[in-house]
């Protein structure tokens, strides 16, 4: 059986109306999707199908915990993961994405694969860098002795500026 058909919603015997459903998403979820590493997580996925007559509403959102090693310091922490998105699907003749919240399904999809937009929504709601969050005062939560080394290597920005950049700054502000 493939694991990802969990995340799948037969709609076709659903009666008109809200129907919810709940999964978790770990490792093995993302070793479907990446290859070089998985991430390890504990989220909590609901999914809630609106089911009309000529259009559904799918609405999934995630809340849970991401284990990640802080890119400034390296340490591991949990760093707060969460997310909500929709999705309109609409019946058609055959399967195409009008917008990336809209697409057409033919009539003769009898389900509905999920796991795609969950990982999507996993993976938008992830910021651009892992980093150790602030405490209250504004300071720092990463490992201080991996602070004080990066900042030892780091060069100055106080270095001296070469004086032929001066000359040519020069040349610049006369034209």
């Amino acid at each position: 059986m493939d694991y990802l058909a969990k995340y799948t919603i037969p709609f076709k015997g659903l009666k008109d109306g809200k129907h919810e459903f709940h999964h978790t998403i770990d490792q093995k979820f993302f070793e479907h999707f990446r290859e070089e590493d998985a991430y390890q997580t504990d989220v909590s996925v609901k999914v809630t199908l609106e089911k009309k007559t000529l259009v559904m509403t799918l609405t999934i959102e995630l809340d849970g915990v991401l284990k990640i090693a802080c890119d400034r310091c390296l340490e591991q922490f949990d760093m707060k993961v969460s997310g909500e998105s929709s999705v309109y699907v609409k019946f058609g003749e055959e399967n195409e994405e009008l917008a990336e919240d809209v697409i057409v399904i033919s009539e003769a999809v009898n389900e509905l694969e999920t796991a795609y937009y969950i990982y999507e929504l996993f993976s938008l709601s992830l910021p651009l860098s892992f980093t150790h969050p602030e405490d209250e005062d504004g300071n720092s939560t990463c490992n201080e002795e991996m602070i004080q080394k990066l900042n030892s290597h780091s060069a100055d920005n106080e270095e001296s500026i070469d004086p032929r950049w001066n000359d040519l700054r020069k040349l610049i502000d006369n034209k």
